[in-house]
């Protein structure tokens, strides 16, 4: 067993020992189905996809869950081969039944947080000079129609929160080691980042998406 896989052990079981209580597995399965399937996630891009006021919001969101379901699931998942955890420690307990699919990097993880960065990237107040404004933020829907920013941060925010929570309730539940979950969360966030800064610079040749 090497070091990585040993130390990753220990603190799940650890972080399984100090937190398993009767009354929160249930709150965290719930959690942790928030992020089955990625099925709550491509249901909001959808739905933004739809309304004109999120449309171009929809669109960096749905670039954004695509991408991180090909690198995380169909390149890195297949190519590391990572076994679960609690095959390889006894101590760990498995609060749902096998996935089938491997452990690096978690799924759960990168497939929230990859939409959920991608609307915080995209509704983040532009800087000027010395103070922040929503007043420069581009559009966030089609044909000069969008949402108020403000709102769609705060909820951007909130989705990240979920995103972290879904993380966590896969190491309570022991479906993942914690650097499973950890770069689930980073590559969501680095394929957010991508398509924020590809997108970005397209519009700035090509003008606002919908404008």
């Amino acid at each position: 067993m090497d070091t990585i896989t040993l130390l990753d052990g220990t603190l799940l079981i650890g972080i399984q020992h100090a937190l398993n209580a009767d009354w929160l597995t249930p709150i965290m399965k719930a959690i942790t189905y928030c992020g089955e399937g990625g099925y709550l996630w491509i249901a909001a891009c959808i739905a933004m996809l739809l309304f004109k006021k999120t449309r171009r919001l929809g669109i960096i969101c749905s670039l954004s869950l695509m991408i991180t379901y090909i690198c995380c699931n169909l390149v890195i998942k297949p190519s590391v081969d990572r076994i679960r955890p609690w095959v390889t420690f006894e101590e760990v307990t498995a609060f749902l039944p096998p996935p089938g699919d491997a452990s690096f990097p978690s799924g759960h993880s990168a497939n929230s947080m990859g939409p959920a960065w991608a609307m915080f990237l995209a509704t983040c107040p532009v800087r000027i000079g010395s103070r922040k404004t929503y007043g420069e933020t581009p559009c966030l829907g089609w044909k000069g129609s969008g949402a108020d920013p403000r709102l769609m941060h705060r909820i951007s925010i909130a989705a990240v929160v979920l995103s972290v929570l879904i993380g966590f309730s896969r190491l309570y539940l022991g479906m993942h080691y914690p650097t499973d979950v950890l770069c689930g969360l980073l590559l969501g966030m680095l394929c957010a980042a991508i398509v924020h800064t590809v997108i970005k610079k397209t519009e700035a040749r090509r003008g606002i998406i919908g404008a």
